[in-house]
């Protein structure tokens, strides 16, 4: 069930509530909650689970299982072994791998706090931290979570939300930017922000806490422990960010006005904002190397382009600090490149973001831009020599010459009209006929005007005038 968000004081983080109630089940259930489109409740996605076991040759074990009961039931068997230390759960769902590339649908925003870093807040107990921040929000304004998490030596707030696809990724990313920069003061950590990320399952231990802090678990929630709350993502980013849907809706309004006026000097706004349209052509090239290489990787002589491609997109809708670990992920999926060798082949673009998120900026014509690279449609056609037939066959949709795109257009406002309830051509000239041959009809019986055929039919003169003039042509033909 969806609810606004609200602001809760601290006095509300009562102990009235049973935490305990919230254990892995509840974890899962919440962070991966079946989609109720569709048949049976399902959803696609693989959830990743995680386990740091030091001693092994590899500590750091990742592996996935599908959401939904399989997730549940992995989470269950993970606190059942013996070794309950260490294990992590993604907060999002992907395709195949823990990566933004993948990332198939996200249902939560959150905020890591490593508040033991605090001089103020260390040693507190996680509890009145917790209240802290809950009172902390509320000053600013800010919804208050769903959860909030005591992971041995921090926190993890959780707003969840509904179900959302990566499409969202530039306004969600906001949001978590936001929200860390709101949460500073606890020790946010601004490393833990991107969508790919792995927080600590509750239930499981943290081998580096205290004694008597080392069980993950619930110390806050809006809602009750089993079912929290879960917010509309809009109405969540309305009252987080800045601007507003509304805002910018009142804004639009008073431009329009302008214009009317005769007083707008603004250039027409663009279809897509630079994020959208990376987070567009990023899935285009997804689509296209499935539909290249089924198999999964490119085939010598398609990898340098593909990936220059697809790492400069990554960089506009991933946060700089784990740039480098999603641009890694993506070429040893796509092309098999060893960690040394993306970095050495990716350096530049991951050098450009990084400078950006500095704020440093360079000069296209006369302005001052941000200084990550950019590429034209055209550009990235060429590069990848993308032709006609294989941008329809791909089902591409950026990544289309302008014939396409016109064909395109004219199916998305199709589309648009069938939703709406519109009727389409074949069956508007159908009843044209149809309603032009009775008017016929009419005249011929009755002697009844052009006029008086309209009001009886309903319809202006000019429409039973072109259907009358149908429905004569029909019978010459």
């Amino acid at each position: 069930m969806f609810a606004p968000a609200a602001n809760v004081s601290a006095a509300a983080c009562s102990n009235s509530f049973d935490y305990t109630l919230f254990g892995a089940r509840e974890h899962i259930e919440n962070l991966h909650p079946h989609n109720r489109r569709g048949t049976g409740g399902l959803r696609d996605g693989m959830v990743t689970f995680a386990q740091h076991v030091p001693g092994r040759e590899k500590p750091w074990q990742e592996w996935t299982v599908p959401a939904g009961s399989g997730a549940i039931t992995e989470a269950e068997r993970l606190l059942q072994q013996d070794n309950r230390t260490d294990i992590y759960v993604s907060q999002a769902a992907f395709q195949q791998r823990r990566s933004i590339s993948q990332l198939t649908v996200i249902g939560a925003c959150y905020t890591d706090l490593d508040y033991h870093n605090c001089p103020r807040w260390k040693g507190r107990k996680p509890a009145d931290v917790a209240g802290a921040v809950v009172d902390h929000l509320e000053d600013a304004m800010v919804p208050a979570p769903s959860y909030i998490l005591s992971t041995g030596r921090g926190l993890v707030c959780v707003w969840l939300t509904e179900l959302l696809p990566r499409v969202v990724l530039p306004r969600w990313n906001a949001v978590q930017k936001r929200l860390g920069d709101v949460l500073e003061p606890f020790g946010a950590d601004r490393r833990a922000l991107d969508a790919a990320r792995v927080f600590r399952l509750c239930g499981s231990e943290n081998s580096r806490a205290e004694w008597d802090r080392r069980t993950v678990g619930m110390v806050w929630c809006q809602g009750s422990p089993e079912t929290p709350v879960r917010q509309v993502f809009g109405t969540l980013a309305d009252e987080v960010l800045p601007f507003t849907h509304a805002e910018l809706i009142s804004l639009r309004a008073e431009r329009a006005k302008r214009k009317a006026e005769g007083n707008d000097k603004t250039a027409p706004a663009v279809r897509h904002t630079a994020l959208s349209y990376w987070e567009s052509v990023l899935t285009d090239l997804q689509r296209l190397r499935a539909h290249r290489c089924p198999e999964g990787a490119l085939p010598e002589g398609q990898r340098d382009a593909w990936l220059f491609v697809a790492g400069v997109a990554i960089s506009w809708i991933s946060p700089p600090e784990v740039l480098g670990r999603e641009i890694v992920a993506l070429a040893d999926e796509a092309a098999g490149w060893r960690d040394s060798e993306t970095k050495s082949r990716m350096s530049a673009v991951i050098k450009r973001a990084r400078q950006a998120a500095a704020g440093q900026t360079v000069t296209f014509g006369k302005h001052e831009v941000d200084c990550r690279y950019r590429m034209k449609v055209s550009t990235i056609i060429e590069w990848l020599g993308i032709d006609p037939a294989e941008q329809r066959s791909a089902g591409l949709r950026v990544l289309v010459d302008q014939d396409r795109k016109r064909q395109l257009n004219t199916e998305r406002t199709k589309e648009s009209r069938h939703r709406r309830g519109a009727k389409d051509r074949i069956q508007q000239k159908a009843e044209r006929l149809s309603m032009g041959g009775m008017a016929l009809y009419l005249q011929a019986k009755k002697g009844l005007k052009r006029d008086e055929l309209a009001e009886h039919f309903g319809v202006s003169t000019g429409q039973m005038s072109k259907a009358m003039a149908e429905a004569r042509l029909g019978m010459t033909e």
